[in-house]
């Protein structure tokens, strides 16, 4: 995989063919063709892989300090820290958070995709037929986790909150026979639908005793409190991140941004007449919000609209970018997909690291209701799309020089998530926010990512809110968060009760956005002071990406050092 001649890279590729064995996405990165279906969720390898990750730290901390690729170094050496500090809190054995599990991840491994009567037919089969193991390796994983609750500072086994929402997800699973109705192409033939159907009734049964683990077993053992507390919040917040960070300070900043946001949104929408709109009472912005969702400008009536809208954004921003990015080729491989699945957001799912598939944007809309309104939308597009995730991962996935770790193995919440906000307000200014309307549902989209800094670390630490803020002073509440996504936000009632469970289940993840943006934008800063009249945008870029992904501490090291 790597020259001889560096010795860090020789501990990233034996590091990469151990987790081969196991894991799926490790086995494509370094081109290993039989590869494990799905990765392995059992306890054993969660043991095996904390020591590994040990044996890593040993070994670069063994080497002389000018050794090796300096970022491959830094990266590696932050990652495999933080991966065994968030083990060591107890939140990676007994996860259990909204749309993050491992059982997650396995209906992410098949989900979109379709049986057909040739190899890629036969390699989502046997990703089926393996899911009743993964799900029964999971539920072996989480009974550990409950037995060796002593081992861990935050407890071993999840909150009732989040073990009730998994269950009841699951029992949906199961009661729509989700499993069972992935499409099949009609040149398949019989046995291998006998294979499917077989496969679906295994996995429905072992998803029965996944529900009744988290109703019958761990819910008896499990806390009642959300929060995991000021000792073991800076630990979690440190491994979403990658970076230790002032909390103190960041709170205080979320809480300045915030203000100074909500205001700015008044502003404007005031400007485009929300104060004398329908249905916005006394707030501008809601107000303004009404309008533009009935303006025949920004309204997408069915399915076909909404997703020419997506493919056309999509297709006018790559061309846009040419001047402040070198793009890869394959940043033109992204499929653009509607779907009518969920609440109305947007997301990203990369590649494999094999390339047997596409990137995608997928835009779900309320099953039932196919209206959208693009203004508020532009945003997650640039988020997800160009000049955010998708950009982010082809630039990585397309570096020769970065080693197959960094391209495809290296996931940080912190750089990924702060490079994707970062990009939003890059859109701006870039002018590819075109009018009024769409910078409304820029700001909006900001005001959702500071809410998060400061609901998450008031919920989870247990400071009250300040003095003298733009909400009264009182103890924080997850009514409060959900009340805040509402108001500023103009988040839908029942997003914003997914999002506050979600921040109460994966603690420290809601600062990635705002606080890796912070990042991104201080070192584009510095890199203009230093450079003067010769800064160039597109350079910056090219040097940052060029590093590849990294915790927040090392990246940091990197650009402003």
């Amino acid at each position: 995989m790597s020259a001889p001649t560096d010795p860090v890279r020789l501990i990233a590729d034996d590091y990469v063919a151990r987790l081969a064995a196991h894991e799926p996405d490790a086995a494509q990165a370094i081109g290993f063709t039989d590869g494990p279906p799905l990765p392995d969720l059992s306890p054993e390898w969660l043991q095996e892989r904390y020591a590994l990750q040990g044996e890593v730290i040993a070994r670069l901390d063994a080497l002389d300090l000018e050794a090796g690729d300096p970022s491959l170094r830094a990266a590696l050496r932050e990652r495999m820290e933080r991966e065994r500090l968030l083990f060591d809190t107890g939140f990676t054995p007994r996860l259990v958070a909204g749309l993050a599990t491992p059982i997650h991840h396995v209906r992410y491994a098949v989900e979109g995709l379709t049986v057909t009567a040739d190899a890629a037919g036969e390699a989502l089969l046997r990703r089926i037929e393996a899911t009743p193991a993964a799900t029964r390796q999971y539920i072996d994983s989480l009974r550990w986790a409950r037995e060796n609750t002593a081992r861990f500072t935050g407890g071993g086994v999840a909150p009732v909150r989040q073990l009730d929402t998994l269950a009841a997800q699951v029992e949906r699973w199961v009661d729509t026979d989700w499993f069972g109705t992935i499409p099949v192409d009609e040149s398949v033939g019989d046995a291998p639908r006998a294979r499917l159907r077989a496969a679906a009734d295994e996995t429905a049964g072992a998803l029965r005793d996944l529900v009744a683990l988290l109703r019958d077993e761990l819910r008896p053992a499990a806390p009642t409190v959300d929060a995991v507390g000021a000792e073991v919040y800076p630990s979690m917040a440190a491994g979403m991140l990658g970076a230790s960070i002032d909390l103190a300070e960041t709170y205080a900043w979320g809480w300045a941004e915030l203000t100074r946001l909500v205001a700015a949104s008044h502003e404007l929408a005031t400007i485009l007449g929300g104060s004398a709109g329908p249905g916005g009472g006394d707030d501008p912005v809601r107000a303004a919000a009404a309008l533009l969702d009935v303006d025949p400008r920004y309204r997408l009536d069915g399915i076909p609209a909404i997703r020419a809208w997506l493919r056309t954004r999509v297709a006018e921003t790559t061309a846009a970018l040419a001047d402040a990015f070198e793009l890869p080729a394959a940043v033109d491989r992204v499929e653009c997909v509607v779907s009518e699945a969920s609440s109305g957001v947007v997301y990203y799912t990369p590649a494999p690291p094999d390339g047997s598939a596409p990137s995608r944007i997928v835009w779900t809309i309320p099953s039932g209701i196919p209206v959208a309104a693009s203004w508020q939308e532009v945003t997650s597009v640039h988020h997800e799309g160009l000049p955010g995730h998708h950009l982010q991962f082809v630039v990585t996935a397309s570096d020769p020089g970065l080693h197959p770790w960094q391209r495809h193995l290296c996931h940080i919440h912190g750089y990924a998530e702060g490079w994707a906000h970062y990009a939003e307000q890059l859109s701006d200014d870039l002018g590819l926010i075109r009018d009024p309307a769409e910078r409304l549902g820029l700001l909006l989209g900001q005001i959702w990512r500071t809410v998060r800094i400061v609901a998450d670390i008031g919920l989870h630490t247990g400071w009250a809110v300040p003095d003298g803020v733009i909400v009264p002073t009182q103890p924080w509440t997850p009514a409060l968060a959900r009340e805040m996504l509402e108001r500023f936000a103009l988040v839908e009632p029942a997003l914003a009760a997914f999002e506050v469970d979600r921040y109460l289940g994966w603690p420290g993840q809601a600062l990635a956005f705002r606080v890796g943006a912070r990042l991104w934008t201080q070192a584009r800063e510095a890199r203009a002071a230093r450079d003067g009249g010769a800064f160039s945008l597109r350079e910056f870029h090219r040097d940052a990406l060029a590093l590849g992904p990294m915790g927040l501490d090392p990246l940091r090291e990197r650009l402003l050092g």
